[in-house]
């Protein structure tokens, strides 16, 4: 997992103007934990993908952003 580059963040702040720069820093972060996740200790799973309670928050956030 690599942070966006600085001229990408610049992009989505250009083309979204509803996205903040602490949207961006709270995405990248809760991308990394979910790459960090040891699946097989999630109880809680959708098709087989763990999930977690900031998977909602991730969803929204990659809406705001990327959308």
């Amino acid at each position: 997992m690599e942070p966006l580059k600085p001229e990408e963040k610049q992009r989505i702040l250009t083309e979204r103007p509803q996205a903040a720069p602490e949207d961006i820093d709270e995405y990248e972060r809760l991308l990394s934990e979910r790459f960090r996740r040891d699946p097989h200790t999630q109880v809680e799973s959708v098709e087989g993908v763990p999930r977690s309670k900031d998977d909602d928050r991730l969803r929204e956030l990659y809406e705001k952003l990327f959308g």
